[in-house]
């Protein structure tokens, strides 16, 4: 009988071992479970919150792009004239339609709700959408200046007055504008398609 004891006790210590070891692996498998659960909602909400700033700030550059796009032809109206008057050649527009024209051209030209929306990208990052974000700001702030800075001028050699924005400029800075704009989408897209 004392081999029978033996080898029920051994059984029953195996079950206990194998019941203890068993309820340790499903203990260890839920709680892996649920913070995978939770991480996982976590990281859903992130990039919902991501998605949504990143959105801002395609709404916001892409009206300003269209904005100031649409004063372009009137900016370059202004620098012609400019350029004629300095030159003592007859300008093209009368003086209320220039007024008109800068009125148009300063009013496109304030990036500020770019600015407000890249900071929120900025804030919800990651560093590699944030400095495309920067960028789109840059850009729009560059294209801001260059169009309130059409009727500013600068003394050349000869004493004269001479508008210091190059005619093709504003133009330029737009192309530029679009451009990051277009950098900043495919940077944010690859950031929240990425697993």
């Amino acid at each position: 009988m004392e081999n029978g004891v033996v080898i029920a006790l051994i059984g029953a210590g195996s079950a206990l071992a194998g019941a203890l070891i068993g309820g340790a692996a499903a203990v260890v498998g839920a709680s892996k479970a649920a913070r995978s659960a939770y991480l996982g909602s976590l990281d859903v909400t992130r990039r919902t919150a991501q998605r949504e700033v990143y959105s801002e700030l395609l709404k916001a550059a892409h009206a300003y792009e269209a904005g100031t796009r649409a004063v372009l032809e009137g900016a370059g109206f202004l620098l012609d004239d400019l350029f004629n008057e300095q030159e003592g050649l007859p300008v093209r527009h009368s003086d209320s339609e220039r007024s008109a024209l800068r009125r148009a051209v300063s009013s496109a030209a304030e990036p500020q709700p770019v600015a407000a929306a890249a900071r929120q990208v900025e804030l919800e990052g990651p560093s590699s959408v944030a400095a495309a974000a920067r960028a789109v700001q840059a850009a729009a702030e560059q294209l801001g200046a260059t169009l309130n800075g059409i009727e500013d001028g600068f003394e050349d050699a000869d004493g004269g007055l001479r508008p210091s924005t190059p005619t093709d400029l504003p133009r330029e800075h737009s192309e530029l504008l679009k451009s990051a704009i277009s950098a900043f989408a495919d940077t944010a897209r690859k950031h929240l398609n990425h697993r």
